[in-house]
């Protein structure tokens, strides 16, 4: 079992990436209703191909995990091929003549400055040599080795070393073994020359560079400058005409002075604004003046009527005062006349004081009147000054205005001939570039790149191919030969040998759980209600409960092939399951040498409700509710048993009691699940498997054994009993869907030697002594310190049992039970 996830990851019982989930088997399509009959009925114990048919390569199934696992368990006799295809491709390196190899490297280049593009950037003119380099670099190739260009490879070697003494016979030979090669995903060619002579090498191989180069040069260079010639005269006469119309626009701007006459026009403008501004403000202070020498007029004329004067009035503080005394004098007159008659000699006195106040008055009005007299003749005359400056400005701006406006005139017929002259030049330019790229439709442009270097080393022999060569040849035969032994041991590492091999579906892939007590373990699910091993076994539950499976599912039996594969605690985690979907579950430990689940429970049971004891009893009672016993788990009992005492199991599930105990239990439970003792070892099983609706196997990966669960399949098969197929128990979670071994390690966890069974496993119609490692047994150390260990901690109550083989350190325990004792 893998350890527990969080909720919320895909539980393993979906199985692996496809047609159908892991637990409906393999590709073919088992019906259990309807047409045909049950894959487990008719044709052999189980239709179309009958377990033990290996329908495999004599390798069997391939998987990374299986091909580390065997490589890590015969390294040895991989390490032997090895050596021997190591001595192999010495033998071969010592024998092979020594060669040198030069090369060279030049660049051919077939894209366009402008137009389409093919998916490797080659111009789509190119189309007739190609669609990509490789197919331009082959149509390319045979020019490139013909006589002419070998020809020419000659002379080219000859002007580069005229000293040479080889003839041109062996240079010839020579470049017969030469070779070019397009790099890819580049427009790199190399041209290797192979030779004896290392200098020799080199110095062909530049020539050849050099040689193709010349070459595509001479080719290109004449159909290019014929093709451009006449177009390229055209715009370079137009690029002449479009400079000339260019200087006669700068000699008419300079000639006509737009620019100063602009910023004269400018000047004036912001000259006449202000001048505007000051004739506004001008004639608002002649009317004002205008409106004080009325008011003015009026107070001279009827003094009595004056009222008030603005401050900004000539002399406003003056007149005031002067009839601020008049109403004074008034006011006093007025007195003297209310107490006296006007012929009074006070009253005549005050008369003539009045007289001379009033004309006082008078005269300060007349000088006020004469000042604003003056004022306004002043600002009449400002407002004339302004106003001839502004007319002045104007007539300067209208008469700049014309002036502009013929030059800009003249400007804008200079322009437009600019701009067509431009737009001739652009046209005449892309012509030009049109004409070139089909000029260069059929070129390549080569360039040499990296010259050759004389080697240092020779390329053949290749001692890194030939060693390399040798030993993964060697590898392969060796990993072949294990692969072959380890198929032959007869194990089962992955889903496909259960579901090809033994043509049984497998119903349900259970993961490891870590570091948990025994007693943990069995009730695991019912306080990790969302872990991975919680959502597998609900998945194996609603598969059992699904209506191709509910017929057969009331009585279920799970049992293995051999001790430690888990069968006890899949058979609790199944029930409390069970159990947590609101059926009535009873589950009964049928394993009677080796009772476990009175203590996976913490039942305190004495004698009179042990079952194996009740069993045995010879007085025909049949009081089984007096055996049910609360498992504290709503919906579930669990009837258990004390280890054997005076009680033969082998004639308690021969004798009548028992079909009698199924079918009371059929009668008072949804569901009621048997754990029973392994098959093989004791024939308890044959008879249970008769008297329940269905079996399930157990399988611990890279543990189980093919011929067990084959002779078991075969022999329930047989015998009338229903297998519906595999629960594979102990699973890493890395290894679903695949080999389930990783670095050759061994999962499962036994019981030690099972008691009373004597050690002995099923082998075909057979036994033999069981051995825990019987494929690792080069495990040495480490299995016999996982054996002390496993024992030491199932003294303590701890599940740290490894017999199956792993090592002490995983600190992991398997589904079942392993012997406390």
């Amino acid at each position: 079992m893998a350890s527990s996830s969080t909720y919320g990851q895909k539980p393993l019982y979906y199985g692996t990436a496809k047609k159908s989930p892991i637990y409906y088997g393999s590709a073919q399509t088992p019906a259990y209703y309807g047409g045909n009959a049950p894959y487990y009925y008719g044709g052999g114990a189980y239709g179309g191909q009958a377990p033990g048919q290996d329908a495999d390569s004599l390798v069997g199934t391939i998987t990374l995990g299986r091909v580390l696992r065997v490589i890590a368990q015969r390294w040895i006799s991989v390490l032997v091929f090895l050596l021997i295809g190591l001595v192999a491709a010495f033998a071969v390196y010592r024998i092979s003549p020594t060669i040198y190899e030069a090369k060279s490297e030049f660049t051919m280049d077939t894209r366009r400055p402008q137009g389409g593009r093919g998916a490797d950037g080659v111009g789509i003119d190119m189309e007739q040599f190609g669609t990509s380099y490789e197919e331009i670099f082959n149509t390319r190739l045979s020019d490139w080795r013909s006589d002419k260009i070998v020809t020419k490879i000659v002379q080219q070697y000859r002007a580069n070393y005229p000293a040479s003494t080889v003839t041109d016979k062996e240079l010839i030979e020579t470049l017969g073994d030469s070779e070019l090669e397009l790099i890819r995903h580049s427009r790199l060619i190399t041209i290797g020359v192979r030779s004896t002579t290392a200098s020799l090498a080199a110095s062909l191989a530049n020539a050849y560079a050099e040689a193709i180069e010349s070459f595509t040069d001479e080719e290109n260079k004449l159909r290019c400058d014929k093709a451009v010639a006449q177009i390229h005269e055209q715009v370079e006469r137009q690029r002449r005409h479009d400079e000339s119309i260019a200087k006669q626009l700068l000699e008419f701007r300079t000639k006509n002075k737009i620019d100063d006459l602009n910023s004269e026009r400018e000047i004036l403008q912001q000259s006449l604004q202000k001048t505007t501004a000051d004739v506004l403000d001008m004639r608002s202070q002649v009317t004002a003046a205008a409106e004080w020498e009325k008011v003015l007029k009026a107070a001279q004329e009827t003094p009595e009527d004056f009222g008030a004067l603005p401050t900004s009035v000539p002399r406003s503080s003056e007149i005031g005062e002067a009839y601020t005394r008049l109403q004074n004098a008034k006011m006093e007159m007025n007195g003297l006349l209310a107490r006296f008659t006007k012929n009074h000699p006070e009253v005549k006195a005050r008369e003539k004081l009045l007289e001379t106040i009033k004309q006082e008055f008078v005269d300060a009005v007349s000088r006020a009147l004469a000042t604003a007299h003056g004022n306004l003749a002043a600002y009449k005359n400002q407002l004339a000054v302004y106003e001839k400056n502004s007319e002045k400005l104007r007539a300067e701006l209208a008469t700049i205005g014309q002036k502009i406006v013929a030059a800009d005139a003249g400007l804008k017929q200079l322009e437009k001939e600019m701009e067509v002259s431009t737009t001739i030049l652009k046209d005449l330019m892309q012509k030009e570039n049109e004409a070139r790229i089909a000029a260069e439709q059929n070129n390549e442009i080569v360039r040499v790149g990296r010259p050759a270097l004389v080697p240092s080393k020779p390329v053949l022999p290749n001692p890194i191919i030939i060693f390399s060569a040798g030993g993964a040849i060697a590898l392969a035969l060796g990993l072949l030969f294990v692969l072959v032994l380890d198929h032959l041991e007869d194990t089962i590492v992955s889903l496909q040998d259960i579901e090809g091999r033994l043509a049984l579906k497998v119903l349900a892939v259970l993961p490891h759980i870590r570091r948990k007590k025994r007693e943990q373990v069995a009730k695991f699910i019912s306080e990790n209600k969302y872990s991975q091993f919680a959502e597998a076994m609900a998945g194996l539950r609603n598969l059992l409960d699904s209506p191709r499976y509910q017929p057969i599912s009331q009585v279920l039996l799970l049992m293995s092939t051999q001790p430690g594969e888990g069968k006890t605690i899949t058979s609790c985690s199944l029930a409390i399951s069970s159990a947590q979907a609101g059926k009535r579950t009873l589950l009964v430990d049928f394993d009677m040498r080796r009772p476990r689940l009175a203590r996976v429970w913490g039942l305190k049971i004495d004698q009179d409700h042990s079952f194996s004891h009740y069993l045995s009893r010879k007085d025909g009672q049949r009081d089984f509710p007096s055996l049910v016993m609360p498992s504290g788990v709503e919906h579930l009992d669990v009837i258990g048993s004390l280890p054997p005492d005076n009680v033969n199991p082998a004639s308690i599930v021969g004798s009548q009691i028992v079909p009698d105990f199924f079918k009371w239990a059929r009668a008072n439970y949804d569901r009621v699940i048997i754990d029973s003792p392994p098959f093989g070892i004791v024939g308890d099983v044959m008879t249970l498997a008769s008297l329940v609706d269905s079996v399930m196997i157990m399988c611990c990966p890279d543990r189980t054994h093919f011929k067990p669960i084959q002779h078991a399949a075969r022999s329930l098969g047989e015998s009338g009993a229903t297998v519906i197929g595999i629960v594979v128990n102990d699973v890493e979670m890395g290894s679903v869907g695949g080999a389930f071994s990783q670095s050759g390690h061994s999962y499962g966890y036994g019981y030690g030697g099972y008691g009373g069974y004597g050690g002995y496993r099923a082998y075909g119609g057979s036994y033999r002594p069981y051995a825990p490692l019987e494929s690792g047994k080069k495990k040495g150390k480490d299995s016999d310190t996982a054996d002390v260990k496993a024992k030491e901690a199932d003294v303590k109550g701890e599940t740290s049992t490894q017999d199956a083989g792993r090592p002490a350190s995983s600190n992991s325990i398997s589904l079942d039970l392993a012997d406390e004792e």
